[in-house]
């Protein structure tokens, strides 16, 4: 493990002081030249300083708090701590090395091809994808109603110098509600997590019929939710002092879900590279290298100097994760700046399914990196794109619709959608009842995806200290009164055309011998489309129900609903033999 601090404390302090007067000069400086007149902001669409909110007590500075950063420059980090980083990051790849050449699956994209998605995954269903991490403290983004929302973005874009669209009235935000001196990385000392109770959580999500949980691990800033060796910059040297990983693991095995681990794994914003004279480069997006300036000590603090940013860094963290916590699921992102077979992503992915074979069933998804020209020929013609998601992995991702060309039922591929009752991926502060999806539409929301064969990794958007908010409980709370009356049409089921229709939804048992028909939008008389043999017995799931059925002329299954049914509030479920 890594080493803790040592020093003079007086040095220390000294140390801090100068660090937050070279950042408080520095804002001040990149504040000015990046001003914006009124005519320029018009042109955007954004608004002058003082139409931003000010956040309420718990989501802004906290009176008297005085910015704090990593004890330890990047050049001091690197001096003190680099070699030995490298060398045990030395010594795990050649483990990894091993064990991938030992097992069955290799390094490579037509070995992750081989690996078959387990049944348990397909019949689950239902997962929580908890989106809390050092954004969660600031919980806020511009809002544009009816858009997707990515609080979870805050840490770059509340940036003085960051020149994205929402850059003017992020950064003026910032320093409203935080201050010109309060930087991205002074929220990991104030990351606590005192609301956040890992067993409790987890609880909740069985009670909502959930089948595993995906805690966001480790974002694209670099700061990781568990003691990982590799870094100092995580949730037990800093904040917290916690390893909320452990905690998650731990929990979800108690309760017999299965556990999975959200990680930022082919890059991150800024990472300081090492080069061969002892000076600092910064790795950024796209494998880009720029020179180490002062703003880097606050968006890259406690990280450690490596001369090889995937097998000093990536890779070695990575795999040291999965010997430590042994996940279920590996869920990665960040695939749009870095080819998969250059970021370490099937190194990973192997050494997970190695490690895995012949004791559990294990699944990873499909956020692999950039695509080889000749693996996305004649893909993606509505939006073309160079990633490999739907291309390759266990499971397809798609975010409110964003692959949706890709995921044909009649081309079945399994598939997970990445959405929630809100159009926030992170918690915002703003956000009332009447923004997210009732009860109603979250129903039909669910039942749409399992129609089409897909699985919901239902979004959950912790508050600042990791409590969840109120709505996102009352509805995981609804969820699951719901399928513990209809969940037999929901988990371990199959596609059946015509799958989804504005009213019916079609599914199958995975044995065949049932039909389920969830009716979204009742009628006195319902025409089912799917194939049935003749004069089937229909019935109410969840009851011994039986609904009056005949046959049209054309061969098709009718079904007369009662009075209590056509004017029910919910969706329902009906089932026939097949």
């Amino acid at each position: 493990m890594k080493n803790k601090i040592d020093g003079n404390p007086c040095g220390t302090l000294l140390r801090v002081a100068g660090m937050a007067l070279l950042v408080l000069v520095f804002c001040r400086v990149v504040s000015a030249e990046n001003a914006a007149p009124a005519d320029e902001l018009a042109r955007r669409g954004e608004k002058k300083t003082e139409s931003v909110p000010e956040a309420p007590e718990g989501y802004r500075r906290p009176k008297g708090w005085k910015p704090v950063l990593y004890p330890k420059n990047l050049r001091q980090i690197a001096k003190d701590h680099s070699a030995e980083t490298m060398a045990r990051a030395k010594e795990q790849m050649v483990k990894v090395d091993a064990v991938n050449a030992a097992g069955k699956y290799k390094a490579t994209g037509v070995s992750m091809d081989a690996h078959p998605c387990p049944e348990w995954f397909l019949d689950a269903k239902l997962g929580i994808f908890i989106d809390w991490g050092l954004w969660s403290l600031a919980s806020w983004c511009p809002y544009v109603k009816g858009a997707r929302l990515y609080p979870d973005w805050y840490e770059m874009r509340c940036r003085p110098d960051y020149a994205g669209p929402v850059s003017t009235r992020a950064w003026d935000y910032h320093r409203k509600n935080w201050g010109e001196d309060f930087m991205c990385d002074h929220f990991i000392d104030l990351f606590r997590g005192t609301k956040f109770d890992a067993p409790s959580l987890v609880k909740l999500f069985d009670a909502c019929g959930a089948k595993y949980v995906v805690p966001f691990l480790k974002h694209h800033s670099g700061f990781c939710l568990w003691d990982c060796s590799y870094t100092f910059r995580d949730s037990t040297d800093q904040g917290a002092h916690r390893d909320f990983a452990k905690e998650m693991s731990s929990a979800c095995r108690t309760q017999g879900l299965k556990f999975g681990a959200y990680v930022s794994q082919a890059g991150e914003w800024e990472y300081p590279i090492l080069q061969d004279d002892g000076s600092i480069k910064i790795w950024k997006e796209a494998a880009a290298m720029v020179d180490c300036t002062p703003d880097m000590e606050w968006k890259a603090s406690g990280k450690i100097a490596v001369k090889d940013f995937v097998r000093d860094y990536i890779v070695p963290q990575t795999t040291e994760f999965i010997d430590q916590y042994d996940p279920d699921i590996l869920w990665y992102d960040y695939d749009w700046a870095t080819f998969a077979h250059e970021n370490g992503s099937y190194d990973i992915t192997a050494y997970f399914y190695n490690k895995a074979a012949g004791r559990k069933e294990v699944v990873c998804n499909d956020r692999y990196g950039k695509a080889k020209p000749e693996e996305i020929a004649g893909r993606f013609t509505k939006r073309p794109r160079n990633w490999l998601r739907t291309v390759r992995g266990d499971f397809f991702t798609d975010e409110w619709g964003d692959t949706e060309e890709c995921l044909d039922p009649a081309k079945w591929h399994p598939w997970e959608s990445c959405s929630g009752i809100s159009k926030a991926y992170g918690n915002h502060w703003q956000e009332t009842a009447d923004m997210v999806m009732s009860e109603r539409e979250f129903v039909i929301h669910f039942a749409d995806i399992v129609a089409r064969g897909g699985n919901l990794l239902l979004l959950v958007n912790l508050d600042p200290q990791g409590e969840i908010p109120a709505v996102q409980r009352e509805r995981l709370l609804q969820i699951g009164k719901w399928l513990e009356r209809y969940g037999e049409a929901i988990y371990a089921t199959r596609i059946l055309a015509p799958y989804k229709t504005p009213a019916l939804n079609y599914v199958q048992s995975k044995d065949g011998k049932f039909a389920y028909v969830i009716v979204k939008d009742p009628k006195p008389e319902i025409t089912l489309e799917c194939a049935l043999p003749e004069m089937s017995r229909v019935t109410l799931v969840g009851s011994d129900r039986t609904l009056a059925s005949s046959r049209s002329e054309d061969g098709k299954t009718l079904v007369k609903l009662p009075p209590d049914l056509v004017s029910s509030p919910l969706p329902f479920a009906i089932r026939i033999p097949r």
